[in-house]
């Protein structure tokens, strides 16, 4: 944990440079194992750049890493780079296609781009493989409700003196609001 620590505040005093090379002594340190752990803790600390360089320089020791290779491209998310962590949940997902964790990033994704319909898809996925993901449900359920919002708001276009649909559209609307 203090290697961890001491690397990411590194990083951050220290130039890019200095730092990788700090990162890359600290991967060497590292038993394959511990991986997994020291970048979960980064991503917790906000310190996504730091998990990448690290998830990086742990899939150079194991590259067939599944759990490697996923939270690479969660650091991806964490960073903005939506289409790069895209493509590799993409490529995690036809490597491994029994994993339910990429397909439900990538429905998170897609939500989140207005591709509602394509999230639906891959959450339904995520749920065929593992029918107790919660969190996958919780975002399922998200989704059908901002289609529901969608569909209410379309036809209030050409229903605007429905008083039901106008109430079930206000209510969506405040149920989207109290998240």
């Amino acid at each position: 944990m203090r290697r961890l620590i001491t690397a990411a505040l590194l990083t951050l005093v220290l130039g890019s440079a200095q730092a990788a090379t700090r990162m890359e002594e600290l991967a060497q340190q590292l038993h394959p194992s511990e991986f997994p752990a020291q970048i979960e803790e980064l991503l917790k600390n906000g310190s996504a750049a730091q998990a990448l360089e690290l998830a990086d320089l742990g899939i150079r020791k194991n590259e067939r890493s599944a759990q490697l290779r996923f939270m690479r491209a969660v650091a991806l998310e964490n960073l903005g780079r939506t289409e790069e962590a895209v493509k590799a949940l993409k490529s995690l997902v036809a490597d491994f296609p029994e994993i339910p964790e990429p397909y439900n990033n990538l429905a998170v994704i897609e939500a989140g781009m207005g591709n509602l319909e394509e999230a639906v898809g891959h959450l339904t996925q995520a749920l065929r493989i593992n029918p107790d993901f919660a969190l996958a449900r919780k975002n399922l359920g998200d989704v059908y409700l901002a289609l529901a919002r969608e569909s209410y708001e379309q036809a209030s276009q050409k229903l605007p003196n429905n008083r039901i649909l106008a109430r079930r559209l206000a209510a969506l609307k405040n149920l989207e609001a109290a998240r």
